[in-house]
C-alpha cells in the first residue's frame, strides 16, 4: 500500500507541508522505504490525479481544499487522515500512522479542516 504526504522539502525527514496542493514535494511510502518526488501537477484536483494513477492509498495533509477533497471522495480509493495542525516531521507522523493516532477525515469532521483552510485562504 502507498502512503502519500506532502513535504516541505526533499529531504527524507521533512516537515509535512501545510499546503496540499501547493506542495513542492511529496513523500511516497511503500513497504518501509520512502521516496521524495517533485509534485509537477499545478492545483490540488491535478495532484488528485496524479496520486491516484500512482496508486496511493491513504494520504496524510494537514489542510485541503474541498475541490480536491470532493475529487477524493468521488474516487473511494484513498483514506484521507489529518495529521494535526502542530508542525510535525515525516517519521514522527508515521509513528503516528502505524499505531493508529491520525485521525480519518470524513463526513464528521472534514468540513471543520476544510472551512479552517478556507478562512487561512481569505485572509491572505
Amino acid at each position: 500500500m502507498i502512503i502519500a504526504v506532502p513535504v516541505k522539502t526533499d529531504r527524507e525527514n521533512s516537515a509535512v507541508a501545510p499546503l496540499f496542493g501547493k506542495s513542492k514535494w511529496f513523500a511516497f511510502i511503500e513497504d518501509g522505504n520512502i521516496s521524495i518526488e517533485k509534485n509537477e501537477a499545478k492545483g490540488g484536483a491535478a495532484v488528485v490525479a496524479w496520486l491516484l494513477a500512482k496508486g496511493v492509498k491513504s494520504l496524510i495533509i494537514q489542510h485541503m481544499s474541498n475541490p480536491p477533497y470532493q475529487k477524493i471522495v468521488e474516487d473511494g480509493s484513498i483514506t484521507v487522515y489529518h495529521a494535526g495542525e502542530a508542525r510535525i516531521e515525516l517519521d514522527e507522523l508515521l509513528i503516528k500512522y502505524d499505531t493508529n493516532c491520525l485521525a480519518v477525515i470524513d463526513e464528521s469532521n472534514a468540513e471543520g479542516i476544510i472551512k479552517n483552510n478556507d478562512r487561512k485562504h481569505q485572509n491572505h
